[in-house]
């Protein structure tokens, strides 16, 4: 399939821009009302709080007060009744205080941990929504993939941002561990002992087609790994861009080992390395959104959802004000798909319809409008 403008012009993304569009209203509808709730949780909380803290000083100003009026009402005084009074009236007015203060700390405990509760699971649900977005439709984002063996079970991550927004994604994979074997056979070159006496060093082409692949790092045009055989004994460590190609055997340089690195079969390995990075596209059986960061703060916790979404609406903006330009009706996003066999057909959202289902959220949505340029004049 083949995106265009209406006029023919390609689109810069590859993408059916206008579903994307109808996609990123549709969470913005769904997250941005979660997150004022989130809001008027921990402002409904924070006041509740501030209330029982106020009852709090009360009781302990009245505590005290009870207690200078009767050492005021008492000085002078000698009867021993008097004073037993003013002792058992003084401590029973301490025993209700202390009772009256813990009952007050047990609601505020009550109140925190429910708030803490619903808080978790619209936060929850935040990153539910935001999810299948985020996973395909962040326009320029740049992606690093990391794998590591834990309990002999491969987990992964996927770390990507753009314009100042990062987000991480768990990533679970088709197989529960990886060999080299899983993507091609590999075999290295390495010095060896051999003979029953001497002992001397050779030359061999060691087999690695078995090894785990333990560790995965891929960023930009980087991959490293780390292979290792099933008993620990032989680590490789693999790394390689589009200009440097490195392998070390333990803490031997094989690169740069004169005689092993003309050996170094340099076409299997780009192939292997070319499997690993594949890996994280063929192999992913699902992901979930962890977190999502803005200018180093966690997004969800810190309620600046919305100012993410601002700068989304953005990066869409810019096509969606291209789009009008390059369209035939001013009032209307347009696109053109080409499928195979030369078969066009155009798609649209009107800028009115985009405008009032944002503005449906609320002044939240008005602003979005306004920065994706669908905004009613």
């Amino acid at each position: 399939m083949k995106y265009t403008f209406q006029d023919s012009t390609e689109l810069p993304v590859q993408r059916d821009f206008i579903q994307d569009l109808q996609d990123f209203i549709r969470i913005s509808k769904e997250a941005i009302p979660l997150e004022k709730s989130i809001i008027g949780i921990k402002q409904g909380n924070k006041e509740e709080k501030a209330i029982s803290q106020r009852r709090l000083e009360e009781i302990d100003k009245f505590q005290k007060d009870v207690i200078d009026y009767m050492e005021e009402r008492v000085q002078g005084v000698e009867s021993e009744e008097i004073l037993e009074i003013k002792a058992r009236t003084i401590e029973t007015s301490s025993t209700v205080s202390m009772l009256k203060k813990n009952e007050r700390l047990e609601d505020i405990d009550r109140l925190n941990r429910q708030a803490l509760m619903e808080v978790q699971q619209l936060e929850t649900r935040i990153l539910a929504t935001l999810s299948p977005f985020f996973e395909t439709s962040i326009y320029g984002a740049e992606n690093a993939y990391y794998a590591s063996a834990e309990d002999k079970e491969l987990k992964g991550r996927q770390v990507s941002s753009v314009n100042g927004v990062q987000y991480e994604f768990e990533l679970n994979f088709a197989h529960g561990a990886l060999k080299v074997e899983d993507l091609r056979e590999l075999t290295l070159p390495v010095w060896a002992k051999s003979g029953i006496l001497s002992r001397e060093e050779k030359v061999k082409k060691m087999d690695v087609s078995d090894f785990h692949i333990t560790n995965i790092e891929y960023e930009g045009n980087s991959v490293k790994t780390v292979l290792q055989d099933k008993d620990a004994e032989h680590m490789f460590t693999l790394s390689a861009d589009d200009r440097t190609l490195r392998i070390m055997y333990g803490d031997h340089d094989i690169t740069g080992d004169e005689k092993l690195a003309p050996l170094i079969d340099r076409e299997a390995l780009y192939m292997f390395m070319v499997k690993l990075k594949e890996f994280f596209t063929k192999s992913v059986k699902s992901r979930r959104l962890r977190q999502v960061l803005l200018d180093g703060k966690n997004a969800v916790e810190e309620n600046i959802v919305f100012d993410c979404l601002k700068l989304i609406a953005g990066i869409y903006g810019k096509l969606v004000r291209e789009c009008i330009e390059r369209g035939y009706t001013k009032g209307e996003v347009t696109i053109k798909m080409e499928e195979p066999g030369s078969v066009r057909t155009e798609k649209y959202v009107s800028k009115s319809e985009a405008s009032s289902e944002l503005s449906a959220i609320g002044s939240e949505g008005m602003e979005l409008a306004r920065i994706l340029g669908v905004a009613e004049a």
